[in-house]
């Protein structure tokens, strides 16, 4: 983590920084100068399905993220000074996240009444939000959005610096995958050394990383609406799972765990609910028509996480059932320090 993921982390947050202050100037300075006309309302079906699930996993990361859960565990926990600093790490952290999903908002209301070049409603969503934030700039100025320098020059540091985003975030979720991986053959109980066989093999970090990049390869010529309803759906499962998981652990140390309830029920339906729909989608495609690989790909990975889901959501389930009758499960030197 210190050797590289790190530093270029660190040098990485200045532009992300830089691309948010630019993203709220140009939102503030262009009050007034800028017209938003969209329909209210335009039905209960969009392309990728149902208003529910469809609103609740397409905005993956602003409302909540299963995806921080594994990089608080497995990646910012190892780069913090004080226990107490976490909260607002954590906490600080899905703020700026939740600014970042609203500047995305209003850039796409934007791009959405500003059409600048041919097919921008059709774009990458980075170059959508690159042209969305580099109108409200122009605009600010009160310069043309035809030929103006400026907006050339904002739309190219927006694009750079949502490249550097994703760029970290594709190398950090390659890291979690290794080793979250490398878990599934290392019991809690053992360390690699007692390891033998197959088992050894898989859990090796090497082995780990190059099936984690084999994968992401694979996924890399998949298009984006076939990629993204799953990643929303699994980012959002994960929340959903980290949510049970903390209420488990919070009942069993004997604390009030009430609060997790209600999100944590209507996370997982929203999410279990669209991975179903796409199964039943491929499985139409299947029978009917000309299935191509990335449909193979979106109902194997469907399955997959909707057999997971429900197994642990199964084992939720009998933990708050043993807390509920008084069997705490939890470790009793823990519950005393915690008291």
């Amino acid at each position: 983590v210190w050797i590289l993921l790190q530093p270029r982390d660190y040098l990485s947050s200045f532009l992300l920084y830089a691309m948010l202050a630019m993203a709220a100037v140009g939102v503030v300075g262009s009050v007034g100068k800028v017209e938003l006309q969209l329909p209210m309302f335009t039905g209960f079906q969009t392309k990728i399905g149902f208003l529910f699930p469809a609103l609740f996993i397409t905005v993956a990361c602003g409302a909540i993220s299963g995806f921080h859960s594994l990089v608080s565990s497995g990646t910012s926990s190892k780069q913090i000074n004080n226990e107490k600093d976490t909260k607002a790490i954590g906490y600080g952290a899905m703020i700026i996240e939740c600014i970042l999903a609203i500047l995305s908002l209003l850039a796409v209301a934007v791009v959405y009444n500003e059409v600048v070049v041919d097919g921008a409603l059709t774009a990458s969503p980075p170059n959508i939000f690159a042209q969305g934030i580099a109108t409200m700039v122009t605009l600010m100025t009160g310069q043309e959005l035809g030929a103006s320098i400026l907006y050339k020059i904002v739309f190219t540091l927006l694009t750079l610096a949502v490249s550097v985003f994703a760029l970290t975030s594709l190398d950090t979720g390659t890291r979690l995958g290794r080793y979250l991986f490398a878990e599934l053959f290392l019991p809690m109980d053992k360390k690699m050394e007692d390891l033998s066989g197959a088992a050894k093999f898989f859990a090796q970090p090497i082995v780990g990383t190059l099936i984690m990049v084999v994968i992401g390869c694979g996924i890399g010529f998949l298009k984006l609406s076939q990629i993204w309803s799953l990643f929303g759906a699994a980012n959002q499962l994960l929340a959903g799972i980290a949510l049970m998981a903390v209420a488990c652990w919070l009942g069993n140390i004997g604390k009030n765990n009430k609060m997790f309830f209600i999100p944590m029920i209507f996370m997982l339906a929203a999410t279990l609910s669209s991975l179903v729909l796409t199964l039943k989608a491929k499985l139409a495609v299947f029978s009917g028509g000309t299935p191509a690989w990335g449909d193979y790909f979106q109902f194997i990975f469907a399955l997959a996480l909707v057999i997971l889901a429900v197994i642990l959501v199964i084992n939720g389930v009998k933990t708050f059932s043993r807390q509920a009758k008084g069997e705490v499960t939890g470790n009793k030197e823990l519950i005393e320090t915690t008291k």
